[in-house]
């Protein structure tokens, strides 16, 4: 019976062990496949991908500060291109948080109300003082946030546009540095740039003289159109210097000695 015993485990150890060399094999098959697909999607350049960021703290938030340096810390790598497209990105981001910003306080919607919260406290307010209180407890959040937003710096919605459309220059500015030896980019910054400056428009047209933005708002579309403009002659002289190259090392003709 012992004999018996030994057999039966020494067929089942080299079947386990079977089992685990197929399962390693399988996993090291599927990594080196989808290494190839993360890189490809990883290098892509696609205007509506630099479009559609998801959105993380809201810039009229007192904490939009630590959003930001999260941005920025995500943005740190040794890929320039990487680094380049993720610049061209929050400069894209910079543009929708500064038109929100704008929207908002056109609407004038005031502070509001916290789910859940505010209708129960304001439901039982009513009742007792006869009044229309809507948002109690989204009032006293947005006070808290507004003394914050003085504390930075950035108490009024001009000072936010202000600093979104500083950065959105900035952020151009070293997106075209660590994109400048990316190729043939021409296409994308040009269709990136109509882009940003039709969205330059619909910011303008919920500004008004009052906010103090229209040598900013020049500003980031003269760099707009000027960055551009040298992405595309930089790309037309690289293919007129890889012509005469080509042309230079393959003669054409048969001259006779």
């Amino acid at each position: 019976m012992q004999l018996a015993d030994d057999r039966s485990e020494a067929a089942v150890l080299p079947m386990s062990c079977v089992v685990q060399r197929r399962l390693v094999t399988a996993c090291v098959v599927a990594a080196l496949s989808l290494a190839p697909l993360t890189a490809q999607a990883a290098g892509a350049a696609d205007v509506d991908a630099l479009w559609n960021q998801p959105q993380g703290v809201s810039v009229d938030s007192a904490f939009y500060f630590v959003q930001a340096w999260w941005d920025g810390v995500t943005r740190a790598t040794s890929d320039p291109t990487q680094r380049g497209f993720a610049e061209l990105a929050q400069a894209n981001a910079d543009l929708l948080n500064t038109y929100t910003v704008l929207q908002q306080k056109r609407s004038g919607a005031g502070p509001q109300p916290v789910a859940v919260i505010d209708p129960f406290l304001s439901s039982i307010y009513n009742f007792i003082t006869g009044s229309n209180a809507k948002a109690p407890v989204g009032s006293l959040l947005s006070w808290a946030n507004q003394a914050l937003l003085n504390l930075e710096g950035r108490g009024s919605t001009t000072d936010i546009a202000q600093s979104l459309l500083k950065d959105y220059r900035s952020q151009q500015a070293a997106a075209e540095r660590d994109l400048a030896g990316g190729g043939d980019l021409s296409a994308l910054w040009a269709e990136n740039a109509n882009r940003d400056t039709a969205f330059l428009v619909k910011i303008k047209g919920v500004t008004i003289a009052s906010d103090g933005l229209a040598a900013s708002l020049n500003d980031a579309g003269q760099s707009t159109i000027a960055i551009a403009a040298r992405k595309h002659v930089d790309d037309k002289t690289k293919a007129r210097d890889k012509t005469d190259k080509g042309h230079n090392g393959h003669p054409q003709g048969n001259g006779t000695p």
